[in-house]
């Protein structure tokens, strides 16, 4: 009786109980309505898989065919078979009979090579079949006479024996556009059936369908191949299933079909290679057969674990309701009058706001003691100085205590981190604020000691001090600052290199620093600003580390010159043709001269723009080489965009540039590109291991881990690390996609071990969190 007392007043532990007990109906109906979906689920992807295996057989056999195509071309047009293809001397082509035998045997799917010599008026062909020669050449002239336009470079199915079935596939070359248009030249290739029936059932066997009946017919309903599961039933019902299939207007799509009682679903792709089709006859009780079994399955198991849940949740209720109630039972007994409330927790949400209000005031004070104010209005001094009056500025000054001489000059200098991604890549993104403030403080006191200055993070990747003041005399007495006098940037300039000294010194880290020419007027800081930030983008030419004043790069910006000179470019493209790395790095050099000249923008433009033409003059030397140069011209581009100077990217071109050479000249697998694409198999495999790291990998490979990151990077242009997470995170988004699973659930089987890391990796990539991408795919899919 006391215990049932203490539930009833419990109303917290009554909610948690049923909250719990909410919980399992809800889930007892969503898996009921889970499996009413599996069986259009199931067909869904049963079709998208059947769809999938008819394209890539279809894909398989336009490869044939173009294998076939290719062997035809060279043997029609090598100049030792002329005698055979035209010559008039009958013993002359006999002596080459022993090249074709040696070609059919090198090649597995070759029945027979047959010339035809209108020189000679008669055929010639390799000796090594199992077929009668004057057989052959018979139905051959037969077929011609019969065909006078016959398809080229095609496979055509051909009956020579007059049997059942396809004997060979005949493959015609001739020259012009019809048979006998130009001359009579013809070359034949016979391929054997076997070799594409082989292929289907390999892709059978692969998808583990060696149970279903698929075959292969042409245009006129002819059986070309067949599967061994596809000799009764499925060829029985094939004049029907391919009018079907003619009468649809969808080139790739299923349907289900009954013969003689039984259900099939038939998938299909109608215009294949020489508008062949290819037909997919599936049991339909046996792709439903999982789905049965499963109800049945799944209605025992929901009753099991509906009544282990009901069990658990009383356990959970009272395990989770513990803290609670020991709270309550604190906050109770101390006399106090409680205020009154629904609840517990009420209680307990009450008493600790009575508590909150007290500590507010004190850290309303301890707020007030933090400068948060002063970088605040610095910063919207900065960023909009023209709407500040002569008022505010002096009340901000009284205000704040703000360092800066007015009336006097001013200087407004931008400090940029050197290699920003790289530090935030190693160090963690808290890297920048760190050495952010660290670079303020070092600069004001530093600078202090001459001038007026203040500096302020503006929280996009850059500082900015604003100098005023003309330099004290006795600068290291610390004397007082006159306001009338200018500033000469030699002096600024001189104190900046001593705190990029003492910054490098310390933290091992460089910056770039802008400064904008001296200006009297307050005002006038947000227009030398946004100047100052520009002029700081032209670190691409002066380098990592510099003091970029506005002479020196006055010519680049008054210079109109948007174009590299068209013979540069043609002589680096040449070069890269012919091979002739000194004529190459000469032209780079001289393209590289010719771009530091230009503005900021233009060079950018001017880099990719000789990125692009030297893609395409690598995409025309593949096409036209036997041995196309492998080159990852997105890596390629990724490093180029990355680089912050121009001798970084001129640096990159010419590596490009000089492995390919390379590459041409040796003609081979270059060794770290194998490395790198090992390593990426065993990303792809091991992903799921939280342990995976580049020493794991290293040990496999047997391979110094320090030069096998190396390697890795300079052919992936990202780290190992950056591939396992790029992987990792690829894969937790189709799961997303594609599964039911919780976010942890998710982060164990793609190999995160940390929430927070994966989190913060996840929204970095996708820009948003794993459960708001969900939820915006959801509404996408279905809108």
């Amino acid at each position: 009786m006391n215990l049932l007392r203490t539930f009833r007043g419990r109303k917290y532990l009554q909610r948690t109980l049923l909250s719990f007990i909410l919980v399992v109906v809800l889930l007892a109906i969503a898996s009921t309505l889970l499996n009413a979906n599996a069986r259009d689920k199931m067909l869904r992807l049963q079709n998208e898989a059947d769809l999938k295996l008819l394209t890539q057989i279809n894909y398989n056999i336009e490869n044939m065919n173009g294998i076939v195509k290719n062997l035809a071309v060279s043997l029609y047009n090598d100049d030792e078979l002329i005698s055979l293809k035209a010559g008039g001397d009958y013993k002359q082509s006999l002596l080459k009979i022993y090249r074709l035998d040696r070609t059919v045997a090198d090649s597995p799917y070759l029945h027979a090579i047959v010339f035809y010599n209108p020189t000679q008026k008669r055929y010639f062909s390799s000796l090594n079949h199992s077929m009668n020669s004057d057989l052959l050449y018979s139905e051959l002239s037969r077929y011609t006479n019969e065909h006078p336009n016959v398809p080229k470079l095609q496979l055509i199915p051909l009956d020579l024996d007059g049997g059942e079935g396809i004997d060979v596939f005949a493959f015609f070359l001739y020259d012009g556009p019809t048979l006998g248009s130009v001359n009579d030249n013809v070359l034949i290739l016979t391929v054997k059936p076997d070799w594409m029936l082989d292929n289907v059932k390999a892709l059978n066997k692969l998808a583990e369908r060696e149970n279903d009946g698929l075959f292969i017919a042409d245009g006129n309903g002819k059986i070309l191949i067949s599967s061994e599961n596809a000799e009764s039933d499925v060829l029985g019902m094939k004049n029907a299933l391919l009018g079907r299939i003619g009468e649809s207007s969808s080139t790739l799509d299923d349907f289900t079909y009954t013969y003689e009682g039984t259900k099939y679903k038939v998938t299909y792709l109608s215009k294949g290679l020489n508008n062949w089709k290819i037909v997919s006859v599936r049991d339909y009780d046996a792709v439903l057969g999982g789905v049965r079994q499963l109800q049945a399955t799944e209605l025992i198991v929901t009753v099991s674990v509906v009544l282990l849940a009901v069990l658990l949740s009383v356990f959970f209720s009272l395990r989770l309701y513990k803290p609670v109630g020991q709270l309550y039972s604190l906050v109770r007994p101390d006399g106090r009058e409680l205020p009154k409330a629904n609840d517990e927790m009420s209680v307990i949400a009450a008493t600790y706001k009575g508590m909150l209000d007290k500590l507010s005031t004190l850290e309303q004070e301890q707020a007030s003691q933090v400068n948060i104010a002063k970088a605040y209005q610095l910063r919207s001094l900065i960023s909009g100085s023209e709407g500040v009056s002569e008022g505010d500025l002096q009340q901000l000054q009284s205000q704040y205590g703000l360092s800066l001489a007015v009336p006097g000059e001013i200087v407004v200098a931008v400090a940029k981190l050197d290699g920003l991604e790289a530090l935030v890549a190693e160090q963690g993104a808290q890297a920048e604020s760190l050495y952010s403030f660290a670079i303020a403080n070092i600069g004001q006191e530093l600078l202090g000691g001459a001038y007026c200055c203040e500096a302020a993070d503006m929280r996009s990747g850059h500082l900015v001090f604003l100098v005023s003041g003309a330099e004290k005399a006795g600068a290291s007495a610390g004397a007082g600052a006159g306001t009338g006098a200018g500033i000469a940037l030699a002096g600024l300039k001189e104190r900046f290199a001593e705190l990029q000294r003492t910054v490098g010194d310390y933290y091992r880290v460089s910056f770039t620093v802008a400064l904008s020419r001296p200006f009297s007027r307050y005002r006038e800081i947000t227009q030398h600003y946004k100047q100052a930030l520009r002029h700081a983008d032209y670190r691409l030419l002066l380098g990592k580390g510099s003091i970029i004043e506005p002479e020196a790069i006055a010519a680049n910006e008054r210079n109109p010159d948007y174009l590299v000179p068209t013979e540069l470019e043609r002589q680096l493209t040449e070069g890269l043709r012919s091979g002739d790395r000194g004529r190459t790095e000469e032209a780079l050099a001289r393209w590289k001269a010719a771009v530091g000249g230009f503005r900021f923008e233009n060079i950018y433009a001017a880099v990719l723009h000789l990125a692009m033409t030297l893609s395409n003059t690598l995409g025309e030397m593949n096409q036209y080489h036997l041995n196309p140069l492998s080159v990852d011209l997105q890596a390629v581009n990724r490093r180029i965009l990355g680089a912050e100077t121009l001798d970084d990217i001129a640096a990159v071109l010419a590596e490009v540039i000089g492995e390919t050479i390379d590459r041409r000249q040796a003609g081979k697998e270059d060794k770290s590109q194998l490395i790198a694409d090992t390593i990426k198999e065993i990303i792809g495999r091991h992903y799921a291991d939280p342990d995976l790291n580049v020493q794991r990998i290293a040990d496999m490979l047997k391979m110094n881990p320090v030069y096998l990151g190396q390697t890795f990077k300079a052919q992936a242009g990202d780290t190992v690390v950056d591939c396992i997470n790029s992987t990792r995170l690829s894969r937790a988004r189709q799961y997303l996609e594609q599964q039911d699973l919780t976010v942890a659930e998710i982060m164990e089987k793609v190999g995160f071990g940390n929430e927070s890391y994966f989190y913060r990796l996840f929204k970095r990539r996708y820009s948003v969190t794993p459960k708001e991408y969900r939820l915006k795919f959801s509404i996408d899919k279905h809108t």
